[in-house]
């Protein structure tokens, strides 16, 4: 009996070895409300045998989320975590060609972090995939007030992720940042909602200049 038990567990290790999952891209940059799609290959070999496969996403987290099951064949959605509840659609018509694509629609910020792709067809195993979620600064609300004297309030608001500073320049690409006074607020969708105000005694005629610049992108956009 000792000596069968370590046959079958060599043999099980054997066939483990041979299947091996694949991920053609570690590493997904995805802007915030877009689409993405993860993928992960394993072996067929021959016509796929839908009975036989499984087929598990899921995030890891502080605690385990399930993405999406596939189980013998049969998909299992009373499993799914709810923070990925109508956005997840395995694309099946890939299973044959050894592909499991996960598509994951209106990417939330939350869902930045390190997925496993978990396959089991006569062997089992896993890649681990690591999303990134961006939101540039793209649209810049501009305000001007005359508070009198040839004073005027500056403002600049926009949203994104993940938090920016604002420059602010006159014509001459002086800094002003430090007259300026800038506050930062988040939204249930985790976006930064910042806005700053440059008050300074000027001529109508002049130009001022509002930049964000998000540090962690390495992008910026001005107004």
């Amino acid at each position: 009996k000792p000596l069968l038990l370590y046959v079958f567990l060599f043999y099980w290790h054997f066939l483990n070895a041979l299947f091996t999952v694949e991920a053609p891209q570690s590493l997904y940059i995805v802007e915030y409300g877009k689409n993405v799609t993860m993928e992960c290959t394993f072996p067929v070999n021959g016509k796929l045998k839908f009975r036989d496969l499984s087929v598990s996403w899921e995030k890891k987290d502080e605690l385990k989320k399930q993405v999406y099951s596939l189980l013998k064949g049969e998909e299992d959605f009373k499993s799914q975590h709810s923070d990925f509840k109508g956005r997840i659609k395995l694309l099946k018509e890939n299973l044959n060609l050894g592909q499991s694509l996960l598509q994951i629609s209106d990417v939330k910020l939350r869902d930045a972090g390190f997925y496993h792709c978990v396959i089991g067809y006569g062997g089992a195993d896993y890649k681990t995939i690591s999303l990134k979620v961006k939101a540039p600064y793209r649209t810049i609300t501009q305000g001007v007030v005359s508070t009198g004297d040839d004073e005027w309030k500056l403002t600049c608001q926009s949203e994104g992720y993940p938090q920016a500073e604002v420059i602010w320049q006159n014509r001459e690409y002086e800094d002003l940042t430090d007259k300026a006074n800038t506050s930062y607020e988040t939204g249930s969708d985790q976006l930064y909602r910042v806005t700053s105000t440059l008050t300074i005694k000027s001529k109508i005629d002049e130009i001022f200049y509002c930049v964000f610049w998000n540090k962690e992108l390495k992008e910026n956009t001005s107004a």
